[in-house]
């Protein structure tokens, strides 16, 4: 029998007799009552094993699936149309080796203990800041701000993939800050608020700005939940705003893009004419698009930046809500797994990197407004990229917290909650 399960049953046989000897029997009356109150052991045995053993979230499976098959429905569409980055390339055999690759990836976090992640989160979280400053010092420029390390031709933005690492690392570091009881507390802000901004400091100096903010988004509301500190992550926030804000307006090259997006019509040839061509393309689209491999010449980069637009393009505004529904779809599970999980790292890690995911997907799904600012972000498990691979590995871990959530320790959960 499980030792967890053995001791869930020895303290309620230990609390039975409690009761018994505490009205007036002896303690061998006491016993024999307990036991027979309880019941057969076996029986019980057995079912309390059912209800504590690992449980697959198989609702975060299918929506996985729904993404993969619609990743590789419009990577064909994007290859039939021929609008590929050079002659002679296959995405979606690329694409599904990634795939592959990534469903290896998260089997193996699936099954890794990640209260052990807990131990290493120094290691974690100085590894990505270091991973991010090797890469601007050391890694190829591709696309203005966006730093590669390549190894025997294969080639990743670490930088783009750093967020998830980093956010792992804080919510061990400001879980353990909360509960030495070593420090002293105003010390202990200082170190949280230290530790929370020098990967602001990190992303500032690469110029990646969607992985500053949506880092700095996630690890605000971490702060804000492990601490309760509302005010102080309100008026950080506020700071920050009011500092990006001021930014933005003295940058001209960003003020240009955020208003050609907010209305094209202003500079339709210039910052304004992709989202021009954006809101053609879903104008004509209609309910059922235009069709399988259908070409759209005058937007680039069909197969990663724009592939949500293209989906539309070929299957219509019914496709559209077919991806809009699998991710609420996500949502929802991620919501789900979040409430279900009672140790409290587990939770933290849960929280933040399913925000993370959410607000990508959100950002995904807001270019079909045809008024977003369109960065380099991936969609993820959606567009084209060896980012699946992060991605599937950060799912894997979700999914091995979730699979844990009956068969950790109630006094682990306890002592957890209670410091």
């Amino acid at each position: 029998m499980h030792a967890d399960i053995r001791r869930e049953l020895a303290g309620h046989l230990e609390d039975l007799i409690e009761e018994k000897q505490s009205k007036g029997m002896s303690e061998e009356q006491a016993i024999s009552e307990a036991i027979r109150q309880m019941g057969d052991p076996q029986t019980l045995g057995k079912g309390l094993h059912k209800i504590h053993r690992p449980k697959t979230p198989w609702s975060l499976i299918s929506a996985l699936l729904i993404f993969s098959a619609i990743s590789l429905t419009g990577l064909s569409s994007v290859e039939a149309a021929g609008a590929l980055p050079q002659p002679d390339f296959n995405l979606v055999r690329n694409q599904m080796i990634y795939l592959l690759l990534g469903c290896l990836i998260m089997c193996g976090m699936y099954f890794i203990d990640f209260r052990k992640l807990q131990r290493g989160v120094w290691w974690l979280y100085g590894g990505a800041i270091a991973g991010i400053v090797y890469s601007v010092l050391y890694g190829f420029s591709a696309g203005g701000s966006r730093y590669f390390l390549a190894k025997g031709g294969f080639a990743i933005d670490f930088i783009s993939y750093s967020p998830y690492i980093l956010l792992i690392g804080l919510a061990g570091i400001l879980s353990q800050t909360k509960t030495a009881v070593n420090i002293n507390k105003l010390r202990g802000v200082w170190i949280d608020l230290t530790v929370l901004f020098i990967p602001v400091c990190a992303f500032w100096w690469a110029g990646v700005w969607p992985e500053l903010l949506t880092y700095l988004i996630c690890a605000l509301v971490l702060y804000t939940w492990i601490t309760g500190a509302w005010l102080r992550s309100i008026i950080a926030g506020g700071l920050i705003l009011i500092s990006g804000t001021a930014y933005v307006w003295n940058n001209q090259q960003i003020r240009q893009r955020i208003t050609g997006a907010f209305n094209h019509t202003l500079d339709p040839d210039g910052s304004g004419y992709v989202y021009k061509v954006l809101n053609e393309t879903f104008a004509a689209a209609g309910w059922r698009g235009h069709g399988f491999g259908a070409r759209l010449e005058s937007l680039p980069y069909l197969y990663t930046d724009m592939l949500p637009a293209y989906l539309i393009n070929c299957f219509g505004w019914s496709g559209g809500l077919l991806l809009i529904a699998a991710a609420v779809w996500f949502f929802i599970r991620l919501f789900s797994a979040f409430k279900a999980v009672r140790e409290p790292y587990g939770r933290a890690v849960i929280l933040v990197l399913s925000l993370m995911l959410a607000l990508r997907i959100a950002y995904g799904l807001s270019i079909i407004s045809g008024k977003m600012v369109l960065t380099s972000l991936p969609f993820p498990f959606l567009n084209y990229g060896n980012h699946v691979l992060i991605e599937f590995a950060v799912l894997g871990l979700l999914m091995g917290i979730y699979r844990r959530k009956d068969i950790i320790p109630a006094q682990e959960n306890e002592r957890g909650a209670a410091a």
